[in-house]
């Protein structure tokens, strides 16, 4: 699986058109195949502040979905919506197949710091 979490800083002005779309980006996503999630969150203490955050199946979901019609429309009318450039970061999950459990007896004991 990859999540990529992209931040943008909205003009106060554009938050409006910035949000329209935003809506129609997650209904047209969540449609494409091999997207787990896809989602924006506006910020608590700064409104004009976006997180996207998106689940993809595998890398080469993640690229079909860089190439729809639809984020090159988005991509293409964003760029007068910001304050500044989007930041982006990307994370790899290792899927585990093996699963263990340990009791609270098999646990090493943390060393007990005073202070």
């Amino acid at each position: 699986m990859i999540m990529v979490q992209s931040t943008f800083q909205l003009l106060p002005e554009a938050k409006s058109d910035a949000i329209r779309m935003m809506k129609n980006m997650v209904r047209l996503c969540r449609q494409e195949h091999g997207c787990l999630s896809y989602e924006y969150f506006e910020g608590m203490t700064d409104p004009y502040q976006v997180v996207l955050l998106q689940e993809w199946e595998n890398a080469d979901c993640l690229q079909e979905h860089y190439q729809t019609d639809h984020m090159d429309d988005f991509l293409g009318k964003l760029g007068k919506l910001l304050e500044s450039p989007v930041s982006t970061r990307s994370y790899v999950s290792r899927e585990e197949k093996v699963v263990t459990s340990h009791t609270s007896d098999e646990l090493p004991k943390p060393e007990q710091t005073i202070h």
